[in-house]
């Protein structure tokens, strides 16, 4: 059994245990998973873990405080918001009403959802299930329309309008994973069209009950007072301030609950209890995209089949709030981490994967080994792929170099898959014609990096500077110069550095956004299009009277 040394009236608060891990376990496993919470102290923000084996919670602990100004400590029973990880509770809703039959998977989302996006192939419910609609993320357009200092977007029914505003897609529906909140706000709305239930009422009677999940609720309305709820904090200049969600966006996050009662929910869905076999396989089955390749986002499940003891997880990121679930069915663990303060990001440091890492014995989540690539390369179409390449969506470049064998990242040989895709260990790099390199690591989401050009930025800012407008966002930004060059102004006022990548092209890390200016054949600006990892090519037409530079 786990054992406990004398503690302060607070530190019983702040610390619950329960369980005793099962055999086969190191005897100072325990110690060794409380080491890694280390950075949670007594008077700062902290979180929950809890782990279950074979469907028995064998440790479950919080440390930290709850909220920082009243002095509230940190329980298991706190309630925090699990962010994205709340998507897998949406797709379990819409799998239920197909079992109800009250909806089909492939049918039209414009049969139950009005005024989308148009496109020559109808939008399923299943893309929005498994991320491949097309659809661009709302809180981007949102952001650009000057969220959350000037527009703030209440709830789904505002997400929607501003959804319903897009005139274009990322990609034709079913073709390409790219990560958007947009599907899973949909498919909220389906449930409630479906069921004629409110979404919180259809969840709280089909899988919250059931699982026995008693401590979880969905934020869908931010005025309520909602007891036991924590604080959400960030840390900024050494001190931590306050960062909660002021919305009552629900459905692919929102979600408050406990780490103990995640586990419930695994464990209920896991073992077929939450609408048999069938609808278990529908929540781990995977999409082949038409380029052959594994979309591995199942229904609101990342699924990491590329290790020999496959494992389902998401994870989540609502203002301070962080979460991570994870199931490993074949290992018989469950880990669920909760958060209110986001500080461990500065370190990349996520403790249910750390867990997972000490718990598994390493050939059961080590890679799988890939089957060589026979593929034959000409070294003088490598030779285009080499060079310097940056990105807005993330803090590291890359240098592309070709050696003997090969192209090189970081004197490190790249495996090709074609002529056109090489595998770096586990991270996938696809290059293509016109000068731009899509990162994909394992379970994540593709990063658009840029190759540099640095004597075709070296002109004149002037002709970049103006404003721009966008019927999409309904809202307009600004390109203007300062001391140290151009600058993004969004509606709220705030300006970010633009830095120059290629011709016509700025990278802005602030908003992880990258700029590429359109011109028409007289050689002039015309248009701004925006990027940015879950938005493509959102498009600024140039006004014609540009704005002061000051």
């Amino acid at each position: 059994m786990l054992t406990f040394w004398p503690l302060t009236l607070l530190a019983l608060f702040s610390l619950a245990c329960a369980g005793s891990f099962a055999q086969g376990y190191p005897n100072d496993i325990e110690q060794k998973i409380d080491s890694l919470f280390q950075c949670y102290s007594q008077d700062k923000p902290g979180g929950q873990l809890a782990i279950s084996h074979d469907g028995q919670v064998v440790y479950a602990k919080a440390w930290g405080m709850a909220n920082l100004e009243t002095g509230t400590p940190l329980t298991t029973e706190s309630l925090i918001e699990a962010g994205s990880v709340s998507k897998q509770f949406t797709a379990a809703a819409v799998l239920l009403l197909e079992n109800q039959g009250k909806l089909k998977l492939d049918e039209p989302v414009a049969k139950y959802i009005s005024g989308l996006p148009s496109s020559d192939k109808p939008i399923l419910i299943r893309h929005l299930i498994h991320h491949t609609s097309g659809l661009r993320e709302w809180s981007d357009i949102a952001e650009f329309a000057g969220s959350p200092q000037v527009l703030r977007v209440m709830d789904n029914q505002a997400a929607l309008r501003i959804i319903s505003r897009q005139k274009t897609l990322n990609n034709r529906p079913g073709e390409a994973f790219r990560y958007s909140n947009s599907n899973y706000i949909l498919l909220a709305l389906l449930v409630e069209k479906a069921s004629g239930m409110s979404f919180a009422d259809f969840t709280k009677k089909h899988i919250f009950e059931p699982a026995g999940m008693t401590h979880t609720q969905w934020r869908n309305d931010y005025h309520k007072v909602i007891p036991g709820r924590s604080q959400a904090y960030e840390m900024a200049k050494g001190k931590f301030r306050t960062l909660m969600p002021y919305d009552a966006i629900h459905g692919p996050g929102g979600l408050l609950t406990t780490a103990q009662d995640l586990l419930k929910w695994n464990a209920f869905y896991s073992s077929g209890k939450l609408g048999g076999q069938a609808l278990l396989n529908l929540q781990t089955a995977l999409d082949t995209l038409p380029n052959g390749d594994i979309n591995n986002y199942g229904a609101g499940l990342f699924i990491d089949y590329n290790i020999a003891k496959p494992t389902l997880f998401h994870g989540g990121a609502t203002e301070g709030y962080r979460a991570k679930l994870i199931c490993s069915r074949a290992l018989g663990i469950s880990i669920a981490w909760l958060s209110n303060t986001s500080m461990l990001d500065t370190v990349g440091f996520n403790p249910a994967t750390e867990v997972l890492q000490m718990l598994a014995k390493p050939e059961d989540v080590a890679p799988l080994p890939r089957k060589k690539s026979d593929v034959k390369t000409d070294r003088k179409k490598l030779q285009r792929f080499t060079g310097l390449y940056k990105s807005a969506q993330s803090m590291r470049d890359v240098n592309i170099t070709l050696g003997k064998d090969g192209l090189l990242l970081s004197d490190i040989p790249l495996e090709p898959v074609d002529s056109m895709r090489f595998y770096f260990f586990n991270i996938l790099l696809r290059f293509d014609s016109s000068g731009g390199l899509t990162v994909t690591p394992p379970s994540g989401e593709p990063m658009a990096y840029y190759l540099t050009d640095s004597i075709s930025v070296r002109k004149s800012d002037q002709a970049y500077a103006g404003k721009f407008l966008s019927e999409e966002v309904e809202a307009a930004i600004a390109v203007g110069r300062s001391a140290a060059g151009l600058e993004l102004q969004l509606v709220s006022g705030t300006r970010y550095p633009m830095i120059p990548c290629s011709k016509d092209r700025f990278l802005v890390p602030d908003v992880k956004t990258d700029l590429l200016f359109k011109r028409n054949k007289k050689n002039e600006i015309i248009a701004v299009e925006l990027t940015t990892p879950r938005t493509l090519g959102l498009r600024f037409d140039k006004a014609k009277t540009a704005i002061s530079n000051q």
